[in-house]
């Protein structure tokens, strides 16, 4: 499709392009097209989630149209919409600020954010709710912050059914457990959104998951492993692993698949507990060394890096045993840095808690959100410092 030669800067231009390439979209493109060229007062002030439930497709499709109409993406597309609704609205002797449309009034809202993770990650969901939270004053965020080792499934339920009294929503990490699910579906049942972040939990009946897809995410921890060990070396690759956290399982699936299918030569012989806890950790990683001798690779589905980097260390295995982590931060940040780790797989916080926000939104207008899978993000020594 040849995209127009000059941008669209009225609702007319944009109506007369779409009708005149309606032939050559496709059924749900069509839809779209059909939806904006009707409503462009709507369209103006809805999300791009919202405009896409409403014609049955995926807010990607959106973005494409906007695009083959020479804009970058919806919110140029919304823009232009909102400056020329602006303009022809406007009384004569009155001038229109340009491009500085009104957006229409945002609820107040607020959020709890409760999770029981490690202590950097943990960290980093904090920072990125705050920064939401300043970029959108409407929106208060509380954090409520748990390390793993140091809270149980029934305390975590408990915490649960306490902040949904006066929440209007809640981002959750937690682990799988009937208790949590429980109380997740009590909090649903009485009017307040829950949606799981990282770690997804589907049987709780939860509002939606934000998060990437976890086993994609260990096929690629698992394909980087077998690539970086020497071609055809028989080794054991220790796995690292903590409490029973649904990304957790789905990572080491992946992984083992990978492993299963295209590595024949390295198996997973034990797996070492975690429990979150870095000091834990780095007894655990030296325990095995001393009783088993190095191992070819370590995966680790958790947290504590900074524990097995340091034990990697002590053992002089630093660069020797391939290294592969999640979560991009300081520690890992620093183990990358120095060589440590060869690869941690991440995901971009700040975008998942903004697509939270939008379903908890949908949800209070009873509209059902659709669970959102973002990218996984590769970070080594050589990009680590990008964020």
């Amino acid at each position: 499709m040849n995209i127009p030669y000059s941008k669209p800067t009225t609702v007319k231009d944009i109506q007369t392009r779409l009708s005149s390439m309606h032939p050559d979209f496709s059924k749900g493109t069509r839809r779209i097209a059909d939806f904006v060229m009707a409503n462009p007062g709507v369209v103006a002030i809805l999300s791009a989630a919202e405009v896409a439930k409403r014609c049955d497709v995926h807010a990607s499709t959106l973005v494409r149209l906007a695009q083959n109409l020479g804009l970058s993406g919806f919110r140029e597309l919304q823009s232009v919409l909102q400056t020329d609704l602006a303009a022809t609205m406007k009384l004569p002797d009155q001038a229109v600020e340009p491009s500085r449309p009104n957006p229409e009034p945002r609820e107040q809202l607020k959020l709890r954010l409760l999770a029981e993770s490690g202590k950097s990650f943990n960290q980093a969901a904090s920072e990125a709710a705050e920064r939401y939270w300043s970029e959108n004053p409407e929106v208060e965020f509380h954090t409520e912050l748990h390390i793993s080792h140091s809270v149980d499934a029934e305390e975590m339920a408990h915490r649960i059914s306490t902040v949904a009294v006066d929440a209007d929503g809640i981002l959750l990490v937690a682990r799988e457990h009937p208790a949590v699910n429980r109380a997740v579906q009590d909090a649903i049942s009485r009017g307040t959104p829950v949606v799981c972040l990282t770690s997804d939990l589907p049987a709780s009946g939860r509002t939606a998951f934000v998060g990437s897809d976890q086993y994609a995410s260990g096929s690629m921890a698992g394909w980087f492993c077998g690539r970086l060990i020497p071609r055809n070396q028989v080794g054991r690759v220790l796995f690292v692993c903590s409490v029973p956290f649904r990304c957790q399982l789905d990572r080491e699936q992946g992984f083992r698949q990978i492993l299963r299918t295209e590595f024949p030569m390295l198996s997973i012989e034990e797996k070492v507990g975690s429990d979150e806890s870095v000091e834990m950790t780095y007894e655990a990683i030296r325990r095995h060394i001393a009783n088993s001798g190095p191992p070819a690779a370590i995966y680790n589905v958790s947290g504590a890096n900074l524990g097995i980097g340091r034990a990697l260390e002590d053992e002089g295995l630093a660069g020797k045993t391939v290294f592969v982590g999640h979560e991009l931060n300081s520690n890992s940040r620093m183990l990358l840095e120095k060589g440590v780790m060869d690869m941690t797989i991440g995901h971009d916080f700040d975008r998942e808690i903004s697509l939270a926000v939008d379903c908890i939104r949908m949800a209070q207008k009873r509209v059902q959100p659709v669970s959102q899978i973002t990218p996984s993000l590769l970070y080594t020594r050589y990009n680590c410092a990008i964020p």
